[in-house]
């Protein structure tokens, strides 16, 4: 019988081919964009490392792409960028991977660029020096983040021994002390053909793909590779608690198991659980905790690499909240272990997973990625036998998998909590009792399913065709937006409406995204509980999402729920009735994003500088808002603001799938009939700053992040695409920002510059992240590199790389239906649909005078406007 998956990967699609040398090959085409994904998969990672060399596994990752005998630093970069791709790479416990994503018409560039870096990475003595301190810069913007210092700090509670107990990136000195002779020997002991992997997916024919491999990987010599196992746990696990304080907004709450591995049968099972506990606003946790404005966020998972396992459960949880957080937790995971999961929950959960795993399909590069990944453990069907047993699994199994593997004696607790919050107990014991003390209310079962109403009205009229994409209008003259993508096994939908943060005043800041998100809080026709899992039977979220100058809600489901889809949308759309318990849920989990923002070393700095820079304008404003504002939002006024800018607006409606584009288009004019079209009326365009300002956050952090913001092309301007083509110059791997500042100097793990365009205004920002100590230097490095866009042409080689790469990226887009979806919308609402188009030729039209001539125009350091959250010295 037929996986379920092979509708979407057939195996006969798949090419194996196992080289002489050992080397596996997986080659499969997929014509749904004009794009390739190369990925590498290396079984070596953290868990090969011994105890002194933490690290040494990501550190060579960093090297990889540093040089060989034939491409200098910084060539392998250049030459993926010129080709119009973007490469990167992760390790984690037990691989590395690297990949590159590209048009498919520079695959044979790209694979000699791969092949060359992974056989013949030369690892210069000097670059690894100044390697190690950008590194060290990444280990310390770890530090700076809540979830990750607690997620691992989980994992070393919980183990006595493994080597997933280890802070894994590696500490300052000992990372300082590596040299090249090390990484050279862990380079070639674990870098050989036959612990390797080699998956190509994409526009490309698997014959001669698999075959121009064979000619660029077949002469690298295998060899035996020798491992070092670390220690297994001897010991059990036992009840543990740690706790600690930070200058952190929101508490870091979490709940660890140690589980079994991939392989073992139960962990598609715990699979399965994790998704019933928190898997969209239908699972227990969303219910018990967040929908009781206990935490803000919560998500459940099992993480099995190769030889162990483990069970989370992560929630963000408001500081005066912690304890009543802990005990909903708690108390949710003792009614899984008591059998009270229901057959409903199950299905439900199985409906998103399916859904999950076909979004992870979606592109080449997550094709490639379940290959690589799952060759390395064996054999690629494994993850298609994976995924049949999450859909075996029963209710039945469920409890009794909870009751094995998640022993309340076993568990690890962690509480990462804000400065001045008391702690959940004195020791491990009285927190023990303070989750046993008392038990929460259940959550309430969700209303009886009703039946959808039956299509009224008229179809879509069409109007015209521009490219790929047909325009129609529903009866009202709202436009209707079809994009048809054949082959595809998703379809993504969404009402796009104009205004958001630019339609609001400071008295009401932040309304659009309270009444966005309370929309998904209940309807005339269907509660909360009923909303949610009615949208998670056909295999969605629904995502309500609010911009400065736009607001959204959209749905992605399997090809066969769109008719499903547009009736639910349109239902959240339309009729949300705005319940005062889901507004006052909703309120807390917008204040509580409001101030765990603070927390965020990229979005605050950038935040800061923009409130600078539009001090009396809506630009200038959070789209959440702040707190005051949002305190005094009631129903009533949500519902004045829906009424008034939601069902009579300048809205949209768009598909993309693989759907016949009249009929989607007649369900969605029929599903939307009352909504009504009215045009849009924009605030007039801000002023930019006479004169440079600074404001600056103290904080104690392991580093400074520094946001540095000049004035910018707008959205209809021709001179956007010089802005971007600046960001491409100066951004990313091979820029000229990446490779003075992070490989030359050493001062930052990130450092960027791109344009903001907005409609009325915009803004060329560009950020680096450093030690505190270097913040002087950071800034100025900043301020020079922009300033030779001013005084010195781009060269030639720059502009093509950055024009290659801007139509590259554009290309790789096309393989994501979301992305697909965003970009129709964004044409219509704030350009044109021939903008979808005429890319290519606006990025051609781009010359290294107009570069120059921009740069003048935006880049005076008198008229920058820094946002800085300064980190402790």
């Amino acid at each position: 019988m037929p996986a379920r998956l092979d509708a979407v990967l057939p195996p006969e699609s798949v090419l194996r081919t196992k080289l002489p040398n050992g080397l596996t090959i997986l080659a499969r085409r997929d014509p749904t964009a004009p794009v390739v994904a190369i990925v590498t998969w290396v079984r070596a990672g953290y868990f090969d490392e011994p105890d002194d060399r933490v690290g040494i596994a990501h550190v060579l990752e960093h090297m990889y792409f540093k040089g060989t005998p034939t491409r200098g630093v910084g060539e392998i970069a250049r030459e993926t960028k010129a080709a119009g791709g973007y490469l990167n790479a992760g390790t984690i416990y037990d691989h590395t991977h690297y990949y590159t994503v590209l048009p498919a018409s520079g695959f044979d560039r790209g694979l000699e660029v791969q092949a060359d870096a992974y056989a013949n990475s030369v690892i210069d003595a000097e670059e690894l020096a100044r390697e190690l301190e950008v590194i060290i810069e990444e280990t310390k913007r770890k530090a700076d983040t809540p979830t990750a210092l607690a997620l691992e700090t989980l994992f070393e509670l919980l183990h006595d021994e493994h080597r997933i107990r280890r802070w894994r990136m590696g500490r300052e000195e000992p990372l300082r002390a590596m040299t090249r002779e090390q990484l050279m020997g862990f380079y070639r002991n674990y870098y050989r053909p036959s612990n390797t992997v080699l998956a190509i997916v994409g526009d490309v024919d698997p014959v001669a793909a698999t075959a121009r491999a064979t000619e660029l990987y077949g002469g690298i010599p295998d060899a035996r590779v020798v491992r070092t196992p670390g220690p297994a746990e001897t010991t059990a696990p036992g009840f543990r608690v740690r706790e600690w304080q930070g200058d952190i907004a929101q508490t870091e709450l979490l709940f660890g198991w140690r589980t079994p591995p991939l392989a073992h049968e139960d962990t598609p099972v715990l699979d399965v659980l994790a998704t019933v506990l928190a898997g969209g606003r239908a699972s227990r946790l969303v219910r018990a905790a967040r929908d009781r404005k206990l935490v803000s966020t919560v998500n459940a998972y099992v993480y099995a690499p190769t030889e162990i396992g483990v069970f989370v459960v992560h929630a963000g949880a408001r500081p005066e909240q912690t304890a009543h957080a802990a005990r909903a937790i708690w108390d949710q995971l003792r009614r899984v272990r008591e059998g009270e999961i229901t057959a409903g929950e199950v299905e439900r959960a199985r409906r998103l997973l399916e859904a999950q795993w076909l979004r992870r399909l979606e592109s080449p590069e997550g094709q490639a990625n379940f290959l690589g990944s799952w060759e390395l453990l064996g054999d690629w069907r494994r993850g298609t036998d994976y995924h049949e047993r999450l859909h075996e699994a029963t209710e039945g199994r469920l409890t009794a998998v909870a009751r094995k593997w998640l022993d309340p004696s076993a568990a690890g607790i962690i509480a990462y909590r804000p400065l001045g919050f008391p702690p959940l107990g004195a020791d491990a014991h009285a927190v023990h009792q303070l989750l046993d003390d008392g038990r929460p209310a259940p959550v309430d079962p969700a209303a009886p399913r009703t039946a959808a109403p039956a299509l009224v009205g008229r179809g879509a009229r069409h109007e015209r065709t521009v490219g790929d994409v047909h325009l129609y209008r529903t009866a009202e003259e709202v436009p209707i937006l079809v994009r048809r993508r054949p082959g595809v096994a998703l379809v993504h939908l969404g009402c796009f409406v104009s205004g958001g943060v630019i339609a609001e005043g400071e008295e009401n800041s932040g309304i659009t995204t309270l009444m966005a998100r309370s929309a998904l809080r209940g309807t005339s026709r269907r509660t909360a509980s009923r909303l949610a899992e009615d949208a998670e039977l056909l295999g969605g979220t629904p995502s309500a999402v609010v911009g400065t100058e736009s607001f959204q809600w959209t749905l992605g489901v399997p090809r066969r729920s769109f008719a499903g889809a547009a009736e639910l949308l349109a239902d959240l759309v339309l009729d949300p009735v705005f319940p005062t318990d889901g507004v006052d849920a909703e309120r807390a989990v917008t204040i509580a994003a409001i101030a765990s923002m603070r927390d965020d070393m990229y979005r605050q700095p950038l935040r800061l500088a923009a409130a600078l820079a539009w001090p009396d304008h809506p630009y200038g404003r959070s789209t959440l808002g702040v707190e005051e504002s949002i305190g005094r939002l009631t129903p009533d006024t949500l519902n004045a603001w829906h009424r008034a800018r939601v069902r009579e607006s300048a809205a949209l409606l768009c598909a993309v799938g693989d759907l016949d584009p009249q009929q989607a288009a007649d369900v969605l004019a029929k599903r939307f009939a009352e909504l009504r079209l009215r045009d849009d009326v924009a605030p007039p365009p801000p002023a930019w700053p006479d004169r440079f300002v600074r404001t600056v956050e103290e904080r104690d952090k392991a580093q400074t992040a520094l946001a540095m913001l000049f004035p910018g092309p707008r959205r209809r301007d021709e001179d956007r695409f010089d802005g971007e083509l600046i960001g491409g110059i100066a951004s990313g791997l091979g820029g000229r920002l990446f490779e003075e500042l992070r490989d030359r100097q050493s001062l930052a793990y990130t450092v960027l510059a791109r344009a903001y365009p907005k409609a009325r205004s915009g803004a060329f920002a560009a950020y680096i992240a450093t030690s505190p100590s270097k913040e002087e230097v950071a800034r100025e490095g900043l301020l020079r590199e922009l300033a030779r866009f001013t005084t010195d042409p781009v060269t030639p080689a720059e502009l093509e790389r950055a024009r290659h790469y801007a139509l590259g990226t554009w290309k790789i887009r096309q393989a994501s239906g979301a992305a697909v979806l965003a970009e129709v919308a964004e044409a219509w609402l704030h350009g044109s649909l021939e903008d979808l188009t005429r890319y290519p030729a606006d990025l051609e039209a781009v010359t290294a005078s107009r570069i120059k001539a921009a740069a003048r125009r935006w880049f005076d350091p008198a008229r920058r406007v820094e946002g800085i959250v300064r980190g402790a010295t």
